[in-house]
């Protein structure tokens, strides 16, 4: 980082600048630092890189210190249940949608689906210990799980034991697509924050051991993504 980004990280350690506080204008912190504009800009982009800043997607001159998302940084594969009992916290989760509709073309595509076919869909809020720490939508084939009721996954269960208890499903592999996105205003709401928050999408195909897509899940998490690899 330039001299700029440690001195305004310091100064955010310090308090000077708290979370979720707009900091001053470029123009402003070149007199308050008595530094260049350049200076200034690379040191803000030092820190947004570094997730110590974020700027406002609908006005990208506006800059703020961000919050801390509630888990920081997650390592390993993002299961969220596996994630939540790893912190000794409790997973739960909290059923908003369900219904079964006609499969969109990205849906049919991924899962590997015919036209007309349908797919059950199950939003729900993903919760650890009461606290809000992702949304998911999972989209299950409807001839794969014949009777299936909104019921089964109400109570903070697993899918994964509700697809292989009651219909026989077993998951072998999950396949990803990660992407950044912020948040939009209904999801926002949901979370008790503000539109344009950068977020994780995790877009993930389930397959069983033949290789056969047995469910699909889109879910948007609140917090920065890890792995952890052998070199």
């Amino acid at each position: 980082m330039n001299r700029l980004a440690v001195k305004i990280y310091g100064e955010i350690k310090a308090g000077e600048f708290k979370e979720g506080e707009i900091l001053p204008t470029i123009k402003d912190l070149v007199k308050k630092y008595g530094a260049s504009e350049e200076d200034v800009r690379n040191g803000i982009g030092d820190l947004i890189y570094e997730g110590v800043l974020q700027r406002n997607p609908k006005n990208i001159e506006e800059v703020k210190v961000k919050k801390p998302y509630p888990w920081g940084i997650v390592g390993g594969n993002h299961s969220f249940t596996n994630e939540a009992k790893k912190r000794g916290q409790k997973p739960g989760n909290r059923v908003l949608t369900f219904e079964k509709r006609a499969a969109w073309p990205q849906v049919m595509k991924r899962l590997q689906l015919n036209e007309g076919d349908e797919v059950v869909v199950l939003e729900r809020l993903l919760l650890a210990d009461e606290e809000k720490v992702g949304l998911e939508f999972s989209y299950m084939p409807s001839k794969l799980y014949p009777g299936v009721t909104r019921d089964m996954f109400e109570g903070g269960g697993s899918t994964f034991k509700v697809m292989q208890e009651k219909f026989g499903h077993i998951s072998e592999k999950g396949v990803d697509e990660l992407a950044v996105s912020t948040l939009e205003e209904r999801e926002a709401e949901l979370f008790g924050m503000e539109p344009g928050v950068p977020v994780l999408i995790r877009f993930r195909v389930t397959l069983n051991p033949e290789g056969t897509p047995i469910k699909g899940s889109r879910a948007i998490y609140l917090f920065n993504p890890g792995y952890e690899l052998n070199i």
